[in-house]
């Protein structure tokens, strides 16, 4: 059974032997920073989405593989009988997934885990944060005339 894992600065699909066959690829590895929702969801019925790709497709009993929709490409690793799945959607930009669904026997725990990861990354760099470079003004002294303009070369 299909799990996740993080280590270090990545989530990964942790897929069986036989999974990894199935599904014709190896384990899933996605960079924590591309993660930008973890969720529960219910039914599984309402996160497939696209037309199956890759995998292997057995209505009612395994959705093993990628999916593809509109560009963009889903990898879902479900057994419909059991409820609920965790669904993590990605930024496209920085996997090449936009959404992992997977089933889990702690769906709620592994979404918290998920979560607490994020939570531990480093907030990205605003440049808006840093604050301006004040201008210095020339302190004028009373009574001094102002340094005469540097000469053209």
């Amino acid at each position: 059974m299909a799990r996740l894992v993080i280590r270090k600065e990545e989530l990964i699909v942790k897929l069986s032997w036989w999974e990894k066959i199935a599904a014709r690829r190896g384990d899933v590895k996605v960079p924590i920073c591309a993660v930008k929702r973890a969720t529960v969801e219910p039914s599984w019925r309402h996160v497939l989405r696209g037309t199956p790709g890759r995998g292997v497709w057995i209505p009612g009993s395994l959705c093993l593989g990628v999916r593809q929709q509109a560009g963009m490409q889903d990898f879902v690793a479900i057994r419909p009988w059991q409820l609920p799945v965790v669904r993590i959607d990605l930024r496209p930009t920085d996997s090449p997934f936009a959404r992992i669904v997977v089933s889990d026997r702690v769906p709620q725990a592994t979404a918290a885990m998920v979560r607490t990861a994020l939570s531990r990354l480093p907030a990205p760099f605003d440049p808006s944060d840093v604050p301006a470079k004040p201008v210095r003004k020339p302190a004028w002294c009373p009574g001094r005339a102002p340094a005469p303009a540097p000469r053209p070369v």
